[in-house]
């Protein structure tokens, strides 16, 4: 009886990934499934950041990411992009990406505020629904420095748990997401706490090209950025927290409808307020120009700075980077140049300090808190709720005064700082054994 031999190619899928290469002489195959490229540069430095990883652990390996916008990200990232929503609904895309899963060596999840329920709660189901199917594909999946947001119900946490648990290793941000994961039943071998990758890249002083860019496309001139400070609002005290579907989701519907998606409450008229104020006498008090830098460019951003920059009555210019034109490292070397960066989305902050930037974080949740914890600078962080404080002026510019006064100091302290954080994130990739 003559037996029949396997095609060569069924073999070699039988082999382990790492020995396949080997034999085969074949660059290894990574999926990249990032978070939000379309619309949040905050993300997109995560992505920087996470994409240089792969490269040093895994030289001329195949990276392949998903975006809405490939072209454009192929040009920024020089990776190839898979044209897709990171958040598509339809199934057929699930089947696909499914298909490039377990075409891969090796699948990365991440990184960002993914697996939380403080926000709403389907977002969640989405994506441990999503991560358990492509880990049928392929098990050789790494979740890729996750931060662990307040999560309240039972049933939130119980989910999380279990899609750790489909990840051969998950790296959080910070070792406040890891002691919730091992208290939720999460294993404890499997999770490993360091930083946010977004610290990693090294930014340029803006070139000749740049300057001229953001001149042309913003009307920014070179002596503006001789001397400016950035700030990155958001809208917040605007939304009821802990819904079911994500806001910008319900905002989009109830427009559909042709219902008022405005939840104005007194709480968020007195933050805008005194957002603009506070917005408006920086450049009278430091004697600066102002550059607003919206980070999500679908959450309401880019209407506050302008609301901010329409209310501007003081000396000095003030501008707004509204054009979603930059890349991700084009964002960082302007931000890089800044005086000061007051930073209400963490990665605003992650930007600034990473490029040596003294910062003042005003955070909305305890991600902003823990990260100026990691790199010492508690003393300039301070919860979102003061502004409805009486004394959110004088508390405002107390820290604006000291950060400013104390900036070489600042400057020096934050810089090794960054370098212990860039240390610790390259060893926590050191332990992926795709």
């Amino acid at each position: 009886m003559v037996r029949h031999c396997p095609a060569p190619s069924r073999l070699l899928r039988t082999i382990p990934s790492a020995w396949r290469r080997t034999v085969t002489k074949e660059p290894m195959k990574i999926l990249l499934i990032n978070s939000d490229l379309a619309k949040n540069r905050g993300d997109r430095a995560i992505a920087e950041g996470n994409i240089e990883l792969i490269r040093e652990r895994f030289p001329n390996s195949r990276i392949l990411g998903i975006s809405q916008y490939p072209e454009r990200d192929e040009a920024w990232y020089g990776i190839k992009f898979l044209d897709m929503d990171f958040q598509s609904l339809n199934p057929l895309d699930l089947l696909r990406l499914a298909r490039i899963a377990r075409q891969s060596d090796a699948v990365f999840w991440g990184g960002g505020e993914i697996l939380k329920d403080y926000t709403n709660k389907m977002a969640l189901w989405y994506w441990c629904l999503k991560i358990a199917i492509i880990s049928l594909f392929n098990p050789n999946i790494y979740g890729a420095y996750q931060g662990i947001g307040p999560t309240r119900s039972i049933s939130s946490k119980r989910l999380i748990r279990f899609v750790v648990g489909r990840c051969r290793l998950f790296i959080v941000r910070d070792e406040e997401s890891r002691r919730k994961l091992i208290d939720w039943g999460a294993p404890g071998d499997r999770v490993i706490a360091s930083s946010d990758p977004a610290v990693l890249p090294i930014p340029r002083r803006p070139d000749v090209h740049l300057v001229r860019k953001l001149e042309a496309q913003f009307d920014i001139d070179p002596e503006f950025l001789e001397n400016f400070v950035c700030v990155a609002p958001r809208e917040w005290f605007h939304y009821k927290q802990s819904g079911l579907i994500p806001f910008k989701y319900k905002k989009k519907l109830l427009t559909a409808l042709g219902r008022d998606s405005s939840r104005r409450t007194e709480e968020f008229d007195t933050y805008v307020r005194r957002v603009v104020e506070l917005v408006s006498q920086i450049a009278e008090r430091y004697g600066t120009n102002v550059l607003l830098v919206p980070m999500h460019m679908e959450e309401g951003d880019t209407e506050l700075c302008r609301r901010i920059a329409d209310g501007f009555s003081g000396t000095g210019v003030m501008k707004v980077l509204e054009r979603d034109i930059l890349s991700a490292a084009e964002l960082r070397s302007v931000i890089s140049a800044a005086r000061m960066m007051v930073g209400f989305r963490l990665h605003s902050n992650i930007i600034g300090v990473s490029s040596g930037v003294p910062s003042l974080n005003i955070y909305y949740v305890d991600k902003g808190r823990v990260f100026f914890d990691q790199i010492g600078q508690e003393a300039f962080a301070i919860p979102i709720e003061f502004l409805l404080d009486d004394d959110y002026y004088e508390r405002f510019f107390a820290l604006l005064d000291s950060l400013d006064r104390d900036s070489r100091r600042v400057r020096r302290e934050i810089e090794g700082s960054t370098d212990r954080l860039r240390d610790s994130v390259r060893k926590a990739f050191g332990r992926v054994d795709a």
